[in-house]
């Protein structure tokens, strides 16, 4: 990244529609950081009520060489006027264009945590102008999928250090994030994810309003950026910096380090600014859509007048005894924010719909349409008891999340529709016993079994099931398992750990695809015999010949032997949200066959017959 001027500064007509958003802009005057000398005095812009663009004084202090690596420098100087004398830095400063001699410096980004006089950093306009000089981001892209390796290893090595803990770090100076939409529960969970980013959040604003007054695009006006849109909304407001034509550059910053980036701009309106000990903020809301951000970068942000943003489209629909509500948004693209920004409307939702917490049974049913995958992804379940609700949104959001951020392929999800069904009592049922229609077998026989099920603060009833034996299976001991979804995870993952060991996409979305709901109830005959696992697929009951050659495979990590294959399986469908397991050890193909019970299980079926 070069300090100085860029070679050349590109002069571009406005389209006509550009013409009504933004003020005619001359070529701003530059000034290099080697021009600059101790005690200069310059000027700043920025809105701190409405849409007036204001001025604060500037005094240089210095140049602080190589502040953040290499041929990166921040100008340091000192700020007055009001109302920062009282203030302090602002949050929503970021990107205040700074003059001297009436030529453009650069602009205000960066301060110290706690410091008691506004002395900050401004970012050197020749680093934030090579933003300019790259080329719009195709259409398609998805925030976070084009990031800068290095830049994100950088933010994630920053961002392990506690904000605001260390008092000699240099920060960015705060962008707030205005939320609406959102409930007061979500908020701590959402500031925990924001402050890696340097994003405040602030409740209340965060939809564009086209009733407030219009603003004037020009430097020193306040600039937004939303991440949703729609029935929620959140908006990030900084400060523009500089105008070329129909593209801008702003904050001095990044936002979310995201390289090639597609979000909606905005112009914003501030209703005031917020004087506060701990961190001072502009309180503002977004007014209209001008444009597109198409870089999100160390120096700053840049965007181009006029164009769409593209952003995934999602609804969350909840039904409740009381109520039924459908939501609409749309969602940045973004690995790590978007699951948590969906979980987010997805709590809010549900506490729109009059239930917050306790006793609850809540069915839920995702939706994802994935480019290049044909057929919607479709996922269901079900989760009950006093903590019902938290789990619902937990497991409803987890596909998605999974998927969005695996290590394997970018994952494009075009929409998502989720859809959650409330009841307000917990239907939950834990199985208490097994009985069986007979204590002998033999190969090819049908193996009937009765579940006794104890609901919560309900009488037991009972559920019929059967399971076959394979006739090829001649004579030794198998295994009956009856568990609940839960249970047969914690199983499953011991006796096949390479399934859930996946490799690739395909496998993520098959395991995903496949697991059994919380409602069923899992009936399965497991033999003493080897298989293995193939990237991920289990093979099972394989001739000791074909395991020796898969174990003799020349490719690490494609093969993991398995002990204990699944010869026969059937699932039943409850009503209830099951918990618990038995196990049976049957004897087949022996006169004196026998059934026994696992350790610490007995049953009306234990008696021989």
């Amino acid at each position: 990244m070069n300090s100085g001027l860029p070679k050349r500064i590109r002069f571009t007509l406005m389209l006509p529609v550009v013409l009504i958003l933004s003020a005619p802009v001359q070529s701003a005057s530059l000034l290099d950081v080697s021009e600059l000398r101790r005690g200069m005095q310059g000027v700043g812009r920025t809105v701190f009520r409405g849409t007036r663009i204001d001025t604060f004084q500037v005094e240089i202090l210095g140049v602080l060489k190589n502040a953040f690596g290499p041929k990166t420098n921040i100008i340091l100087a000192m700020l007055s006027g009001d109302p920062l004398e009282t203030t302090g830095g602002i949050a929503g400063m970021s990107g205040s264009p700074v003059y001297v001699d009436g030529r453009l410096i650069g602009a205000v980004a960066y301060g110290w945590a706690f410091s008691i006089e506004p002395i900050m950093g401004i970012t050197p306009i020749g680093e934030m102008l090579e933003i300019l000089e790259r080329p719009d981001a195709a259409a398609h892209t998805s925030i976070g999928g084009s990031t800068s390796s290095l830049e994100m290893q950088l933010s994630n090595v920053f961002s392990t250090i506690p904000e605001g803990l260390d008092v000699g770090q240099m920060q960015r100076v705060k962008t707030p994030v205005y939320m609406s939409g959102f409930s007061s529960e979500v908020l701590p969970g959402l500031r925990e994810a924001f402050a890696s980013f340097g994003l405040l959040p602030v409740q209340g604003g965060g939809g564009t309003d086209e009733s407030l007054p219009e603003p004037t695009l020009e430097p020193g006006a306040a600039l937004g950026v939303q991440l949703i849109r729609g029935d929620f909304n959140m908006t990030a407001i900084g400060t523009l910096t500089h105008i070329e034509g129909d593209r801008l550059v702003g904050f001095g910053h990044p936002m979310l380090f995201s390289g090639s980036t597609r979000l909606p701009m905005t112009t914003a309106f501030i209703h005031d600014v917020v004087a506060s000990q701990i961190q001072s903020f502009k309180l503002g809301a977004a007014v209209k859509q001008v444009g597109v951000i198409t870089q999100d970068r160390a120096p700053g942000i840049g965007g181009v007048i006029g164009k769409e943003a593209e952003m995934m489209q999602a609804s969350i629909s909840v039904r409740s005894p009381n109520r039924a509500e459908t939501f609409e948004m749309e969602v940045l693209r973004n690995r790590e924010l978007s699951p948590l920004l969906i979980q987010s409307a997805v709590v809010s939702s549900i506490l729109s719909a009059e239930k917050a917490r306790g006793e609850a049974t809540i069915r839920t049913t995702l939706k994802l349409q994935i480019d290049g995958r044909g057929d919607a992804l479709e996922f269901m379940n079900v989760y009950a008891g006093s903590r019902g609700l938290g789990e619902g949104v937990m497991g409803v959001t987890r596909p998605m999340m999974f998927l969005l951020t695996n290590p394997f392929e970018k994952v494009r999800v075009a929409s998502a529709e989720f859809d959650l069904t409330i009841d307000e009592t917990i239907k939950a049922a834990r199985i208490e016993s097994i009985r069986l229609d007979r204590s002998r077998f033999e190969p090819g026989d049908r193996v009937g079994l009765t579940a006794t099920l104890r609901p919560y603060l309900r009488e037991s009833f009972t559920v019929g099931s059967s399971v076959t034996i394979p006739s090829y299976f001649r004579e030794g001991m198998l295994t009956l398992r009856v568990s609940s979804a839960r249970a047969h995870l914690t199983q499953e993952s011991k006796r096949i750990p390479g399934y859930f060991h996946v490799n690739d996409l395909d496998a993520l979305i098959h395991v995903l695809e496949n697991e059994h709901r919380n409602d069923a109830l899992i009936v399965e005959l497991l033999a003493n015999r080897p298989g293995a696992t193939v990237n991920g697929i289990e093979v099972s009951s394989l001739p000791p010949s074909v395991m020796v050659a898969m174990k003799g495979s020349r490719q690490s990590g494609n093969v993991r032997p398995v002990n204990q294959t699944v010869v026969s399986e059937t699932i039943e469908q409850t009503d209830y949200v099951l918990s618990g397991q038995q196990i049976v050890f049957l004897s087949v193909g022996k006169e004196d066959g026998a059934i026994r019970f696992g350790p610490g299980q007995s049953g009306p079926g234990a008696k021989k017959k």
